[in-house]
C-alpha cells in the first residue's frame, strides 16, 4: 500500500534523527549511500520537495525583488541574470574574504522551481535532521575554506584549484563538508526534484602583482546549476559574468580602501597630541576593516630599538586576556619573560647581529615589505628555539597562514642629500596564504599614515617641550629682573648709609648714634645682596611653582601701579576699586610672576586712563580689578580688570596679543601682553579681552584651582 506524503515525511525524519548522533560517522556515511538505502532516501526527499514545488506553481508566487545598493546589488543582478536571462535554474556567488574563505553573498533560485522561502525552510528542516546548520544560503554557514583541508573536495576549492570551472553532476559536492555524508541521499533528493542535471563553479581572478611577480589573486565563485548539460558555450559566458562580478567586488573594496584612508587620515591629523592613541586606532582600523587577524605596530627609538606600541587581535580569535594567559604559559615554559605586547620585552634591535632573523630586521633591511609564514620569525631570537613549536600550535589554534612586516620611513636630508629614515613598522598576520598587492598597498598606506602621525607627535612633544623651556628661560629672565631690582635698592641703601657714616664727625652725639643704631640693618640688607649674587650666579636653579594666593597676588599688583589710592584720585581723577572674592582656591604657579601678569593689566588700564584724560576728556576715569568664582565651575577662578580709558579700535582687538604690537607709538617693546598670555595659557588658563572704542576695556582672565576650598565672602 503507498505511503501518504506525511508518512513518508514522517518516515525520513525519524530514519535521519535516528543516525544525526552518527553523522560524522565513516560507518554511517558509508552505510546511508549504499545504493539501496540512498535510493530510499533519495525517493523520499524527492517526493516531498516535488509535491511542494507543485504547489507553489499552482499559486504562482514570484520571488520579490529587494532593492539593494552597491556590491551586494550587483551580485544579485549577476545571479538574477544568470537564472532569468539564461534559463538556469538557481546561481549563487561567493566573495573571496581575507580569512581564506568563501561565503554566499548573492542567492537566486528560479521562482517557478522554489520560492525563497520555501528554501529556507528545506535548510530549517535539513538543520533539524542532521543536527548541526545546514545552508546554501546564509554567509555565516554558507561558507568554505580555500585552505583548510577538510574542504578539498568542496566544488568550490577544486575550481580554484583548477584556476578555471569545474563542473559536477552532484548538488552535494557544492555542500561538503558543511552537509555530513549522511546527508548525501536527502541532498540528491532536493536536486531530482529540481531537475538539476548539472552544476558549475567558475572561480573569478583580478590579475595583480606579488612580490613584484604579476598573479592572479581569487576574488570570488560564481555557482551555476542547469537542468541540461551545461555547454563550451554556457562556460564562456559564466566566465564573462564572473569577471564582471570580479570588477564590481575589486571596484567596492577600492572604495572601501578610500573611505578608510580618510578615516585615518582625519584621526591623525585630530590626535596630534597623543602618539600612542593614533598607533592604537591604526591596529584597530586593520582588523576589524580590513579583517585580519591580529596587529602589531612597533616604533623606532634612538637607542636602535623597536619597541612595540601597539597591539590588538580580532576579538573573535581571541581576547586580551587570552593573549596574555599564552604569554604567561610559554615564559613559565621557556623560563624568561616572552611577549608580544609589552615594549619592554617586545623589543628589537635593528643593528645588533643577533636580531638579523628577526621578521622587523628583514623588513628593515629590505627597505619594504617583508612576508613570512611562521609566526616564530616574529618572536626570535626572543622567544629561544625551544619555544617554536609552542608558538606555532598558537598561530594554527589562531588560524594564521601569513604574517608580513612592512617598515615605514619618512623622507629627510642628511648632509644634503634626501634619505629615507625608519620611523617604524607595521605587522599584520592573516588567515590567508598570500597577501595581494591591493592589500600590501594600503598596509603600506597605513604604515605611512602612522609615521605621519609619529613625526606630527614628536614635532608637538618637541615644540611643547621648547615652550616649555622658554617659558623656564622666561621665569629665569624675570627672576633675574626681579633680583636686579633688589639688589640695586640693597645698593641704594648702602650708598646712604655710608655716606652718613662720612659724615660722622660732623654729626651730633645723638644722630651718631641713631646711624649707627642701623648697621644692623645694613649688615642684614649685605646678607640679603649676597644671596641675590648667589642666584644671579646660578640662574638655572629651579624654583618650584607653589600654591598661590591670587588675591594676594592682585593686591601687590595693585600696590605696585597705584602706591596711594587717594594720592590718584585726588591729583588725576582716577578711581580705584577692588571687589576680591575671599574664598578663592589657590592656584600652582610662581606668586612674583602672577602678581607680574596682573601688575601688566593693571598698569595697561591705568596708562589708557591717563590717555584718555590727555585728550580732554574731563570725565573722571575708573578702574576696577574683581575676582570671583566661575559661574559653571567653582574650580575655576576669574579675573576682571576694568578701565574706562581710550579702548582698543575693533581693527587693532585681534592684535592686542601680537609680539611687538603695542598703542604706545613706539614707547612700548609690545611684550607685556604678548608675555602675559602666554603665561596665563602656560597654566592651563584663558585671557580674553573686551572693548568699545572711546568707552573702555576688560580683560577676563580665568585660571583652574590647585583644588577645592571652602566658600567664602567678599571683602
Amino acid at each position: 500500500m503507498p505511503k501518504s506524503p506525511s508518512t513518508e515525511k514522517s518516515l525520513a525524519a525519524h530514519v535521519m534523527k535516528r543516525v544525526a548522533p552518527l553523522a560524522d560517522s565513516r560507518l554511517v556515511g558509508w552505510f546511508v549511500n549504499l545504493p539501496p538505502v540512498a535510493w530510499v532516501l533519495r525517493v523520499i526527499s524527492r517526493t516531498v520537495v516535488e509535491r511542494r514545488i507543485r504547489g507553489t506553481r499552482a499559486a504562482g508566487s514570484p520571488v520579490e525583488q529587494v532593492t539593494r545598493v552597491g556590491l551586494e546589488a550587483t551580485l544579485q543582478q549577476i545571479v538574477d541574470d544568470v537564472v532569468s536571462v539564461l534559463g538556469y535554474t538557481g546561481a549563487m556567488v561567493a566573495t573571496y574574504e581575507q580569512d581564506g574563505s568563501l561565503p554566499v553573498r548573492a542567492f537566486y533560485v528560479d521562482p517557478d522551481r522554489a520560492t525563497e522561502e520555501q528554501v529556507h525552510r528545506w535548510e530549517e528542516e535539513a538543520s533539524e535532521i542532521f543536527g548541526h546548520p545546514l545552508s546554501i544560503s546564509d554567509p555565516d554557514i554558507a561558507m568554505v575554506f580555500l585552505h583548510q583541508d577538510e574542504y578539498k573536495d568542496n566544488l568550490s576549492v577544486r575550481a580554484y584549484k583548477a584556476g578555471g570551472p569545474i563542473m559536477t553532476d552532484e548538488l552535494y559536492d557544492l555542500c561538503t563538508p558543511i552537509a555530513p555524508p549522511v546527508s548525501r541521499p536527502f541532498i540528491k533528493g532536493i536536486q531530482e526534484a529540481l531537475g538539476i542535471q548539472e552544476l558549475i563553479a567558475v572561480p573569478f581572478f583580478i590579475e595583480t602583482l606579488v612580490d613584484g611577480r604579476p598573479t592572479r589573486e581569487i576574488v570570488g565563485n560564481l555557482f551555476a546549476a542547469k537542468q541540461s548539460e551545461i555547454s563550451e558555450r554556457d562556460k564562456r559566458t559564466l566566465t564573462a559574468f564572473g569577471r564582471q562580478a570580479a570588477a564590481t567586488i575589486e571596484s567596492e573594496r577600492r572604495h572601501f580602501q578610500v573611505q578608510v584612508a580618510q578615516r585615518i587620515v582625519f584621526e591623525v591629523q585630530s590626535s596630534i597630541q597623543d602618539e600612542v592613541h593614533i598607533l592604537e586606532r591604526i591596529a584597530a582600523w586593520v582588523v576589524s576593516d580590513l579583517s585580519y587577524a591580529g596587529v602589531v605596530v612597533a616604533t623606532y627609538e634612538r637607542d636602535g630599538s623597536l619597541p612595540v606600541r601597539a597591539f590588538y587581535v580580532d576579538p573573535d580569535l581571541a581576547t586580551e586576556e587570552q593573549v596574555r594567559r599564552w604569554e604567561e604559559e610559554v615564559s613559565e615554559i621557556v623560563g624568561r619573560p616572552l611577549s608580544i605586547s609589552d615594549p619592554d620585552i617586545a623589543r628589537v634591535f635593528l643593528h645588533q647581529d643577533e636580531y638579523k632573523d628577526n621578521l622587523s630586521v628583514r623588513a628593515y633591511k629590505a627597505g619594504g615589505p617583508v612576508m613570512t609564514d611562521e609566526l616564530y620569525d616574529l618572536c626570535t631570537p626572543i622567544a629561544p628555539p625551544a619555544s617554536r613549536p609552542f608558538i606555532k600550535g598558537i598561530q594554527e589554534a589562531l588560524g594564521i597562514q601569513k604574517l608580513i612586516a612592512v617598515p615605514f620611513f619618512i623622507e629627510t636630508l642628511v648632509d644634503g642629500q634626501p634619505t629615507r629614515e625608519i620611523v617604524g613598522n607595521l605587522f599584520a598576520a592573516t588567515r590567508s596564504r598570500a597577501f595581494s598587492s591591493g592589500q600590501i598597498e594600503l598596509l603600506k598606506m597605513f604604515g605611512q599614515q602612522a609615521a605621519a602621525g609619529i613625526r606630527n607627535a614628536r614635532l608637538y612633544r618637541r615644540s611643547e617641550e621648547l615652550r616649555q623651556i622658554a617659558q623656564t628661560f622666561g621665569k629665569m629672565a624675570f627672576s633675574a629682573s626681579a633680583y636686579v631690582h633688589d639688589l640695586r635698592n640693597h645698593i641704594g641703601a648702602f650708598r646712604g648709609h655710608f655716606q652718613l657714616l662720612q659724615l660722622m664727625d660732623e654729626l651730633s652725639a645723638e644722630d651718631r648714634q641713631e646711624i649707627l643704631a642701623l648697621n644692623a640693618s645694613i649688615t642684614a640688607r649685605l646678607d640679603k645682596a649676597a644671596e641675590i649674587l648667589d642666584s644671579l650666579h646660578e640662574p638655572w636653579r629651579y624654583v618650584p611653582d607653589q600654591p598661590t594666593d591670587i588675591n594676594a597676588c592682585l593686591a601687590r599688583a595693585l600696590r605696585k601701579v597705584v602706591p596711594d589710592r587717594d594720592a590718584i584720585r585726588t591729583t588725576e581723577g582716577i578711581e580705584v576699586t577692588s571687589d576680591l572674592f575671599a574664598g578663592l582656591p589657590l592656584v600652582i604657579t610662581s606668586s612674583a610672576m602672577l602678581t607680574e601678569a596682573f601688575k601688566v593689566l593693571i598698569k595697561n588700564a591705568v596708562e589708557a586712563i591717563r590717555e584718555k584724560g590727555r585728550g580732554g576728556n574731563s570725565q573722571r576715569g575708573e578702574l576696577r580689578v574683581e575676582s570671583r568664582l566661575g559661574e559653571a565651575d567653582d574650580q575655576i577662578v576669574e579675573i576682571l580688570v576694568c578701565d574706562s580709558g581710550t579702548g582698543i579700535r575693533p581693527e587693532h582687538l585681534s592684535k592686542v596679543f601680537e609680539m611687538r604690537w603695542s598703542t604706545k607709538g613706539g614707547k612700548g617693546m609690545g611684550f607685556g601682553l604678548f608675555w602675559t598670555k602666554d603665561y596665563i595659557e602656560g597654566l592651563g588658563g584663558s585671557i580674553e579681552v573686551e572693548s568699545v572704542w572711546e568707552k573702555g576695556t576688560t580683560f577676563h582672565v580665568r585660571l583652574p584651582a590647585a583644588h577645592k576650598e571652602s566658600d567664602g565672602s567678599r571683602s
